[in-house]
């Protein structure tokens, strides 16, 4: 009887406690709107930062903390920092006003020395602060000679014991947006954390906590808000960081097992007359396939012959090849009976991608199409005709691919490249029979095979996060022969002799590439533009040479223009923007500057040069930054030592952090609000094995804290994850 009303009592437990976990959820969605004080303005406020839920609010983490832990005695005070002291006010507060200017001035005192404080328009602290009361104060200290001076400090009233321990702890300082304040925001965190005390959704299973010793949620979040020491804020980011990191990666685990279990694709498998040609298109290229291409394809090629729908990364590094690969997919995938698309970023890859594809099959029956944005009308229509009915076994194109008029008969395989240009959805999108619910279509039944290509080398910790649902394949060799491109940094003085250099380049037949970051000159920002560099070199510095202008704002068909004739070699110099950061393939390419280079994360440096040393000839990077920054220049000097893309990735990762990694954060992924890819590599092993514990012991996810989990997965991440299947 006592062992029944023991499990009468842990069912009774459970019971509560899915029902307060429940109700936890609930207001864990609710509106901001809903909270003390926020109505239309401060609503719209909250939402630049992206706050539109309590939870949202809870995770604004503060971006730094004031330590008020250590007040300093006046005497120790440094010129120049954010510091905290104790103090007594000496005098009464004056006050003078110029027009709308109000400024108080007050004189603090310890038993050593003197003070000044002073606050702009806030006259009312004039009466806040009593003579021969003693305060704990904190803000950005200013020398002047033998004189102090605090402005706008912040300060506390201590107890009547007047003592050091009684001054306040930490304080969390967050990001803002006009309109808001620090205030504002530590009270409305205080108000969520008030409602949601004991109620706040645990996501993680019980066992996660305790194998890798991690504190309860409602702690964590209380403390990384309110933390009352360093070690709560320790305990509190650890937790937090996995919890992001685990919900992330299994959100993708499962995208992965629902397209595995769910999906059913054309199986491509090779007949005898196919494998012969295949081997007579090997045997018509100019070149061998290096061991890793050689890797990479029999593992694509193997996916392809199942029936499960193949979702693979093939990654490399810049000129190794991965090109040829993909053209071998799309072969297997036509010899198969299918139609294989590949989806580029911009119209200026797609169209390199066609034409290098249309020279690697020539040898085959196959020719492929491109469709872009600026595709004419007759052209279009004739594509989509023959898409729809089978005739067109491969196509090349960009977004236009995925726009609802575009129908495949028989869609085996998609492939994208670049695939950190476009989101988690995105890939998904073209990779679907049925654009709108992403089911299979029901007349065939299947699901088109997957595979996206990246030449941005990521080390592992960033790969099993930004591409959790894919299988991967990497090309970790270059193609023999490769030219070394020498890579120096310089600054705008030394513009003279680097002109000098692209001159004798031109003169030796080469052509040079100049990047800048911005398409038109901004006042605010001393930038070189794309179109003031244009216009001096073309004008002043190179008028007797052919200098082309290539940018992401010109039409499509001025593009397609701009990169024939350099192609051609018609222009001489090309200045553009980072439109040809990828996939741009001109041999007679050798020279390159960079402006700006400060501008740039190292891989997207690295993929920059990536445009030059494709030919036999010497090729040459010049990275021009004139700025003073001590971290800039060290990576601008550490690329310039680092030819292999995997370790140029591995010291951009530790110098800049994952948010920036590509120079850009549209690869389809939520923000890392508290986890670093970088430092947290460590936690990141304890996900991977958390993870794989759940794969082997409850795939299914029947055990009620795993179901919780999914569905708390779906509440975090509803664009990325929506349809995960549970």
């Amino acid at each position: 009887m006592d062992t029944g009303l023991k499990q009468q009592d842990q069912s009774a437990i459970a019971a509560a406690s899915e029902k307060t976990q429940a109700a936890g959820r609930l207001l864990c969605l609710r509106s901001v709107r809903d909270l003390p004080g926020v109505a239309g303005r401060r609503a719209a406020l909250l939402g630049r930062l992206g706050i539109e839920t309590w939870f949202d609010l809870l995770c604004h983490f503060p971006r730094a903390y004031e330590d008020w832990t250590n007040p300093l005695p006046l005497s120790q005070l440094q010129d120049g920092e954010e510091q905290t002291f104790l103090a007594t006010v000496a005098r009464k507060p004056t006050i003078s006003r110029r027009g709308r200017l109000s400024v108080i001035r007050v004189v603090l005192k310890d038993e050593a020395q003197a003070i000044t404080a002073v606050w702009f328009n806030q006259p009312w602290l004039a009466d806040k602060l009593t003579v021969g009361a003693r305060y704990c104060f904190r803000g950005q200290i200013r020398r002047q000679g033998r004189l102090f001076q605090v402005q706008n400090p912040a300060y506390e009233t201590l107890e009547t014991d007047h003592s050091a321990e009684s001054a306040p702890a930490f304080r969390p300082v967050y990001g803002l947006t006009a309109g808001l304040t620090q205030g504002m925001l530590r009270f409305l965190v205080g108000k969520v954390l008030e409602q949601l005390a004991g109620a706040l959704p645990e996501p993680l299973p019980d066992w996660i906590r305790r194998k890798y010793r991690l504190c309860a949620v409602d702690f964590a979040y209380n403390r990384i808000h309110q933390p009352t020491d360093e070690r709560d804020l320790l305990i509190a980011r650890r937790r937090i960081a996995f919890e992001e990191l685990f919900l992330l990666r299994t959100g993708l685990w499962l995208l992965r097992r629902r397209r595995r279990q769910h999906g059913c694709a054309w199986p491509l498998r090779l007949d005898t007359a196919a494998e012969k040609a295949l081997a007579a298109m090997l045997a018509s290229l100019p070149f061998t396939l290096t061991s890793a291409q050689s890797r990479a394809w029999r593992e694509i090629s193997f996916d392809l012959s199942d029936n499960r729908p193949m979702s693979r990364l093939l990654q490399g590094d810049v000129g190794s090849g991965k090109t040829v690969v993909a053209a071998l997919a799309m072969l297997q995938c036509a010899l198969g009976g299918a139609q294989a698309v590949l989806m580029a970023p911009t119209a200026v890859l797609a169209a390199q991608h066609h034409q290098t594809l249309t020279g690697l099959l020539a040898s085959t029956p196959f020719t492929p199409q491109l469709l872009t944005g600026a595709t004419r009308q007759p052209v279009r229509r004739e594509i989509l005709a023959g898409l729809a009915a089978g005739d067109i076994q491969m196509i090349v194109g960009t977004h236009a691919l995925i726009e609802e008029s575009v129908n495949f008969a028989r869609l085996g395989l998609a492939i994208t490249d670049e695939q950190h240009r476009f989101g988690v959805r995105q890939r998904r999108k073209l990779g679907r029979q049925d654009k709108e619910t992403g089911q299979s279509d029901e007349k065939g039944g299947f699901d088109p095979h997957v595979l996206v290509m990246s030449a941005t080398p990521i080390p592992r910790s960033l790969a099993l996060v930004l591409y959790g649902d894919l299988d991967l394949s990497v090309i970790d060799e270059l193609p023999p022969g490769r030219t070394p491109i020498e890579t120096y940094t310089a600054t705008s003085a030394d513009r003279g002799r680097i002109e000098q250099l692209m001159r004798r380049f031109v003169t030796q037949g080469r052509q040079v590439y100049v990047v800048c970051p911005m398409i038109e000159e901004q006042e605010d920002l001393d930038l070189e533009s794309v179109v003031a560099t244009y216009n001096r070199l073309a004008q002043q510095v190179f008028p007797d040479l052919c200098v082309g202008l290539l940018h992401g704002a010109l039409a499509a068909a001025a593009k397609e223009t701009v990169m024939r004739d350099f192609y051609q070699g018609k222009i001489q110099i090309l200045v553009s923007t980072t439109v040809i950061e990828v996939g741009v393939d001109n041999p007679n390419a050798a020279f390159m500057v960079i402006e700006n280079s400060e501008r740039f994360g190292l891989a997207q440096l690295h993929q920059l040069r990536g445009r030059i040393g494709r030919g036999p000839y010497r090729s040459l990077c010049v990275l021009i930054s004139d700025s003073d920054d001590e971290m800039a220049r060290q990576r601008l000097r550490a690329i310039c030592h680092a030819s292999d893309g995997f370790a140029v990735a591995e010291q951009d990762l530790q110098l800049r952090g994952p948010g920036d990694f590509f120079g850009t954060r549209q690869h389809g992924l939520p923000p890392l609000r508290m986890a670093n890819l970088y430092r947290d590599r460590a936690l990141m092993q304890e996900v991977q094995e958390a993870l794989e514990t759940i794969m082997q012991d409850d795939p299914d996810l029947q055990q009620p804290a795993h179901r919780r989990m999914c569905r708390m997965i779906m509440d975090r991440y509803p664009t990325e994850f929506s349809d995960i299947g549970l």
